[in-house]
């Protein structure tokens, strides 16, 4: 794509394209997105992938010539672009891989983002495709709750944004907390409100967009600061099956000035993007707040077993997993490979076949047949070129070594576990 000739592209456009690149190995949210049809691939028999495959080749071909300085601006857009997304690192591991800050790193990847979709918009002819598609309406814009260029986004346009801009990721439901809390301390202490925190720990780890929690949880407890003046907010956390609960509780004698309705709404709203559901309980005299239950849900773990000899390629899954909810175990010994399915009930097994001691092929048989293992899918991972063997044995999966952290955690989400994103 370099020297093509490039218009900018819309803003619709520009957010469709980073909620794409944020979900890369996500088939759900591929499958929904504007893209499929604005870049023309609709009609193949593998949307999901075709898409997937434009993206990844369009970043490519931002990679600057040897004959660019490394200190150029376009390594710097290819690089972002590529650990950010093709890698899926997060903000914190490029900002350190290239020595910026955070808000540093934000900015640049803005500008990173922008130039990979005014080169998608017209070596794609998007502008065209999309006036096609939807008439009058501004071209990129696929979404009916989007603005256009020139208007101002609604409530509802800017919370859509948050939730396509941010991830889910596994979340301490205590370092939300204690952010909360200390953005709300110095309005507690304007209006002499004490605030008070139980949290066991440790509390399981929440599947949420940490940001959009944090800011649902501010609007109750600055609520409930407002309504008992001199009083008490208490917060208690506790877990539920699949769930953790926060409770904010305000007590005291309440200003009946203060009313707490739009920021519970906000609240609720704010919950509601980020996976969780808000329940308001009145009090006994009519109160409509007496206390706000906040549930959440749990980051569920997806256990990998990885059958390999060498530890460096079980250390190197176990890292590509960092991050996402796939929880790596590996195990050298082919022989002991049957007995730890029962210790650890994996959800997914990856199978070397170079195993000394056992062949990895006739393990391959064992664990298609072990009673524990009844629908736990395989993927056989190898340097040898037998693909097609693999699977008539039985594999649900193959990938070659050696292996990308972008191929391996695409591997996992073919086979329909969940790939939470790291956080953005």
């Amino acid at each position: 794509m370099p020297g093509e000739e490039r218009k900018p592209a819309s803003k619709a456009f520009k957010r469709d394209l980073r909620r794409a690149l944020a979900h890369l190995y996500d088939p759900t949210v591929l499958r929904a997105s504007p893209l499929i049809k604005l870049l023309g691939v609709e009609g193949s028999d593998d949307p999901v992938g075709g898409l997937r495959r434009i993206l990844i080749e369009a970043i490519a071909a931002l990679k600057p010539s040897r004959r660019v300085p490394p200190q150029a601006g376009a390594w710097r857009v290819y690089h972002i672009l590529s650990q950010r997304y093709i890698e899926q690192f997060t903000q914190g591991e490029v900002a350190t891989d290239m020595a910026l800050s955070i808000r540093q790193l934000r900015r640049q990847e803005d500008g990173a983002l922008e130039v990979l979709a005014d080169c998608l918009w017209s070596r794609y002819r998007v502008e065209e495709r999309a006036a096609a598609a939807v008439g009058s309406q501004e071209a990129g814009s696929v979404a009916p709750a989007e603005a256009t260029d020139g208007e101002v986004p609604s409530p509802e346009q800017e919370l859509q944004w948050l939730q396509s801009s941010l991830s889910s990721e596994p979340a301490a439901p205590n370092e939300v907390i204690a952010a909360a809390l200390k953005i709300a301390a110095p309005l507690a202490a304007a209006l002499h409100v004490s605030l008070e925190a139980a949290t066991p720990d440790p509390l399981p780890r929440l599947a949420v967009q940490a940001t959009v929690l944090r800011q649902a949880l501010l609007n109750l407890v600055t609520a409930a600061i407002r309504l008992v003046p001199g009083g008490v907010v208490a917060i208690e956390a506790s877990s539920q099956e699949g769930a953790v609960s926060l409770q904010v509780r305000p007590i005291g004698s309440r200003d009946e000035l203060a009313s707490p309705q739009e920021s519970l709404v906000m609240a609720r709203t704010l919950a509601e993007h980020c996976g969780g559901q808000l329940e308001v309980v009145p009090d006994a005299h009519g109160h409509p707040f007496s206390v706000a239950i906040l549930r959440l849900p749990i980051a569920q773990r997806v256990t990998v077993l990885v059958i390999d000899d060498n530890p460096d390629i079980l250390h190197l899954f176990q890292r590509y997993a960092s991050g996402t909810s796939y929880q790596v175990v590996g195990e050298r010994d082919a022989r002991q490979a049957v007995a730890r399915l029962e210790e650890i009930a994996p959800q997914i097994i990856i199978l070397d076949v170079m195993l000394p001691g056992l062949d990895g092929w006739e393990l391959l048989g064992r664990l298609r047949e072990h009673p524990q293992n009844q629908g736990v899918p395989i993927i056989v991972c190898t340097i040898l070129p037998q693909e097609q063997l693999a699977l008539a044995l039985g594999a649900t999966g193959f990938l070659r070594k050696p292996v990308s952290r972008t191929a391996f955690l695409a591997a996992l989400s073919t086979l329909g576990a969940p790939l939470p994103e790291r956080s953005r």
